[in-house]
């Protein structure tokens, strides 16, 4: 027979595993929840913080504010050969372009990733350097560095300081296209013109992606040429 010594630990025992295991189902629950819920999340959560972060802030109050752009060379004219500039690395501030018309006034990354977009307007890693005589495409996002985009106006101006030179574009039409439409831009992207292409996602001031894009098609109108195979 127990003691009753025994018996009172034996009814403490189970007194504590009452309390414990509820706790212990209730905490299991709880992640199990949070796992079955982390994909439907985690795609919210990109979309907030890509719409709310404070990053760009500064970029739409005072258009300049936060540059890392280091200056140009100020050259506008004659041709640079591959050793007379250093090419720009990834992730690099290499140009600051304004937009006559508009309130963009923003540093321009070599590439384009989630992170780089949030520092200023990125050149897509699938187009060419300014002055190679092709496409360059540059694009930000329509809440933060080119929400003034979509006023530009056909006839505008834009100045794009490099590290290498500076250069200026004519805009010559504006279009819609679906964000899938890659036809719509190709050949200009592609073809032997020095094109610049700004676009964004439009309509503007959206939370999530849109099913479309602004896009600016602007032609060369001075700059230094550069020559990339010499």
């Amino acid at each position: 027979m127990k003691t009753n010594s025994e018996k009172n630990r034996s009814k403490t025992s189970y007194r504590k595993w009452f309390i414990l295991l509820p706790v212990v189902f209730l905490l299991c629950g709880y992640l199990l929840l949070f796992a079955s819920l982390t994909p439907i999340l985690d795609p919210l959560l990109s979309v907030y913080r890509l719409a709310f972060a404070n990053a760009n802030v500064q970029t739409i109050d005072e258009p300049g504010a936060g540059s890392v752009f280091n200056g140009t060379t100020g050259l506008t004219q004659g041709v640079l050969n591959w050793d007379d500039f250093e090419f720009p690395a990834y992730g690099e501030a290499f140009g600051r372009i304004t937009v006559e018309g508009t309130e963009i006034d923003t540093d321009v990354i070599y590439g384009d990733s989630t992170a780089l977009l949030k520092r200023g307007a990125c050149m897509s890693l699938y187009s060419h350097i300014p002055g190679c005589g092709t496409g360059t495409l540059i694009g930000a996002h329509n809440n933060t560095y080119f929400h003034t985009l979509q006023y530009v106006k056909e006839g505008a101006l834009v100045h794009l300081d490099t590290t290498y030179g500076s250069y200026v574009y004519k805009v010559y039409k504006t279009a819609i296209l679906e964000n899938d439409d890659a036809a719509g831009y190709r050949s200009e992207l592609n073809g032997d013109k020095d094109i610049l292409l700004l676009y964004t996602c439009y309509p503007n001031d959206t939370i999530a992606s849109t099913p479309y894009r602004f896009f600016a098609f602007c032609e060369l109108v001075s700059g230094p040429r550069v020559n990339m195979y010499e």
